[in-house]
C-alpha cells in the first residue's frame, strides 16, 4: 500500500474547498487529486479518479452531502469499481449529524469545531483496514440518539444465509466492549473475525463497520455496551 493518501474534496463553495485544501496540502503524505463544487458532476467523475478518501461537505446543494454519499454508494456498491472512503463534514457536531453520517455510509464525520489534527487523523485512519469497531459503544450511541433496538427486524431476513462462523461472530457480539472479548468468545483469530464481518457487511450491501453495527442494533442483535 502506498504511503501517500490520495484525497478528494467536494465542497459547495470554492471558499470552503480552498480552506480545506490549504490545510491538507501541509501534510507531505496527502495528495489532493480531485476537487469539485458540483455534486452532480462529482457523482460521475469520481469513478474515473484513483482516490482513497473523499471529504464531502454536508452543505452541498441541491443534494446534501449525506444524500450524495448515500446515492453514490447505493449506485456503485457491489460493482467492480474501487470506491473511496467518504468523510462527511459540517459546521458543528451533533448526535443527529453523526448518526446521519453512519446511515449514509460515510466512514467518519468531522466538523469545523474539530481541530486540524483531528481532521488529519481521521483522513489517515480511513485507510486503516485493521482498525477495530466497538459494537457495544455504538449500540449505546444509537440508543442515546433515539434508535430503538429491534426497530427494523427486516435486517434479519437478509441474514438467513450465513456460514457457521458468521453466525458465531454475530452471536458473540452482544454487549462486547472490546475485540479481545470477541476473540475469546469465538475462538477465531482477529483476521478470521475481520473476514467474517466483511462477508456479512457485503451480504447486507453496507459500506462501513458503523453501518453494520447500526443494522445489528436495529435487528436487536446487539446489547448495550457493558
Amino acid at each position: 500500500m502506498s504511503a501517500t493518501v490520495r484525497v478528494g474534496l467536494i465542497f459547495g463553495t470554492k471558499l470552503l474547498l480552498e480552506a480545506r485544501k490549504l490545510l491538507l496540502e501541509t501534510q507531505p503524505d496527502f495528495d489532493i487529486v480531485y476537487q469539485q463544487t458540483e455534486g452532480s458532476l462529482a457523482a460521475e467523475e469520481l469513478l474515473n479518479i484513483d482516490v482513497d478518501v473523499v471529504l464531502v461537505d454536508n452543505r452541498l446543494t441541491p443534494l446534501s452531502g449525506s444524500d450524495f454519499v448515500r446515492r453514490f454508494l447505493r449506485r456503485n456498491q457491489g460493482t467492480e469499481n474501487r470506491l473511496p472512503a467518504f468523510i462527511l463534514t459540517g459546521p458543528f457536531n451533533s448526535g443527529a449529524m453523526e448518526l446521519e453520517s453512519i446511515r449514509c455510509g460515510a466512514s467518519d464525520f468531522v466538523t469545523e469545531e474539530d481541530s486540524a489534527d483531528e481532521l488529519i487523523r481521521v483522513i489517515r485512519d480511513s485507510r486503516d483496514l485493521e482498525r477495530t469497531t466497538d459494537f457495544g459503544a455504538l449500540s449505546d450511541f444509537f440508543t442515546q440518539n433515539g434508535v430503538e433496538a429491534g426497530s427494523n427486524k427486516r435486517w434479519l431476513l437478509r441474514l438467513t444465509d450465513l456460514s457457521d462462523q458468521e453466525s458465531n461472530v454475530i452471536d458473540s457480539l452482544a454487549g462486547l466492549a472490546n475485540t479481545s472479548e470477541l476473540l475469546a468468545r469465538t475462538g477465531l483469530t482477529q483476521t478470521q473475525i475481520r473476514w467474517n464481518l466483511n462477508s456479512i457487511q457485503e451480504k447486507l450491501g453496507l459500506s462501513t463497520r458503523s453501518q453494520l453495527a447500526l443494522a445489528f442494533h436495529e435487528a436487536a442483535l446487539l446489547q448495550e455496551g457493558q
